[in-house]
């Protein structure tokens, strides 16, 4: 790999900011969802049409789709993981994309992975 100088700016500040980033906090993947259901009561409102509303995690295990319930004193820790997992998703994105610029700009120009690198010349003034 080339050094840090050889990176775009945008690249350079996007892997700054990954790894500023908040990797030894908690992170979950996956979104939050309010559902609202019916309890069961005969003689609640929620038998009426005004149901009760829920927090729910909505996340993927293996090749299944699964509702985790959220109680009202996890909310707010649990958008927290979900946010910041969600800014890291999209850093990383950002890094893919600087490279992915970096490597079509590479071979438009016909130089492979390791080719060394033409340093513009500075021109002398006298």
């Amino acid at each position: 790999m080339h050094p840090r100088s050889h990176l775009s700016r945008a690249e350079r500040e996007a892997r700054s900011r990954l790894a500023q980033g908040r990797l030894n906090r908690p992170l979950l993947r996956g979104s939050l969802v309010t559902v609202r259901r019916v309890c069961g009561k005969p003689n609640c409102r929620c038998t009426r049409g005004e149901r009760h509303a829920c927090l729910c995690l909505a996340i993927r295990v293996g090749d299944r789709r699964k509702m985790i319930y959220i109680p009202a004193a996890w909310e707010e820790t649990i958008r927290s993981w979900v946010a910041d997992y969600r800014e890291l998703s999209a850093r990383i994105d950002a890094v893919s994309q600087a490279c992915l610029d970096r490597f079509l700009r590479e071979k438009k120009a016909g130089r492979g992975p390791d080719a060394p690198r033409r340093r513009a010349r500075k021109r002398r003034t006298r």
